[in-house]
């Protein structure tokens, strides 16, 4: 059988120009993640920085020496300037594995409007990425989405679409007005994907957290409160169900409908790819 411990991390975070005190917290979070037996560690959107703060720090070295040390891979959460644009950044996760190297970087692709980017970033202006990333870890198929992007179908069935087994879905802060929603979200996308999806949040208050890791069939895990999630991923589950068809026998051997990624119809999907006049603009910073 092949599972996969993944575990969330939701920390209470700090913020704006304090962000460096991450640091310390995010070692004492891999360590227990490591007593947790984990073998990927995600962590939030921006977390632990630097996010707001100006760029002259960075968190990778602490990172790489605890993936080194417990020999695990760790997803975390900063900035990176836009090589294609000159003053402007990209709100990323890197992924660092076992030997502390930096394996990839996963540049959001659909930014926030301006006015919530302030918030969370400040004055930088923030540039979208240009292509989805698609690792493997141990043979199994990982994808990122940052924050509302989950709220994009396309995204992640995309990813599902690459062979993605777990879609990490890192959120950034303050939506727990709408936690209902955002719960419901995470969950449906790995229903419609036959996947896991792995989400986590900054805690900037006292609001509750949405951490979660939900299969397909079932939520595994979930917590309001500052601390880490632990899941086992049954990653010969999804090949199961990708590959059967759904039929009315009784009793099911699924909860869920089996096979969605082969019931699709490509030639129906042109709309989806129209340039409507009333997209949003995510290069509008090219314009300041």
């Amino acid at each position: 059988m092949t599972q996969i411990r993944v575990v969330a991390v939701q920390p209470q975070s700090f913020r704006r120009l304090e962000e460096r005190k991450n640091l310390d917290r995010i070692a004492i979070y891999l360590d227990e993640a490591a007593r947790a037996g984990a073998r990927i560690v995600c962590f939030p959107e921006g977390y632990p920085g630097p996010y707001f703060d100006r760029l002259d720090w960075s968190p990778y070295e602490t990172v790489a020496e605890k993936a080194r040390e417990h020999g695990f891979y760790v997803l975390y959460g900063t900035v990176d300037p836009a090589e294609e644009d000159v003053g402007a950044y990209h709100v990323t996760q890197k992924l660092v594995g076992p030997e502390g190297s930096l394996l990839g970087s996963y540049h959001r692709l659909q930014p926030t409007p301006e006015g919530v980017n302030r918030v969370l970033t400040g004055e930088k202006k923030i540039a979208p990425g240009d292509h989805l990333l698609v690792q493997e870890v141990d043979g199994v198929k990982i994808g990122i989405l940052i924050c509302s992007e989950i709220f994009n179908p396309e995204l992640a069935r995309l990813y599902a679409l690459e062979g993605v087994h777990i879609l990490f879905a890192p959120i950034g802060a303050m939506v727990y007005e709408l936690r209902d929603t955002w719960r419901t979200v995470l969950w449906a996308r790995a229903i419609e994907n036959l996947c896991y999806v792995a989400a986590c949040q900054n805690l900037y208050g006292m609001e509750d957290g949405l951490a979660l890791i939900a299969g397909p069939e079932v939520i595994l895990a979930e917590r309001k409160d500052p601390g880490i999630l632990v899941a086992d991923c049954d990653i010969d589950r999804i090949e199961w169900l990708r590959g059967q068809l759904e039929s009315l026998d009784l009793p099911k051997p699924y909860k869920v409908v089996p096979g969605l990624l082969e019931y699709r119809r490509p030639e129906l999907y042109e709309k989806l790819a129209d340039q409507n006049v009333n997209h949003f603009d995510f290069f509008s910073f090219r314009d300041q």
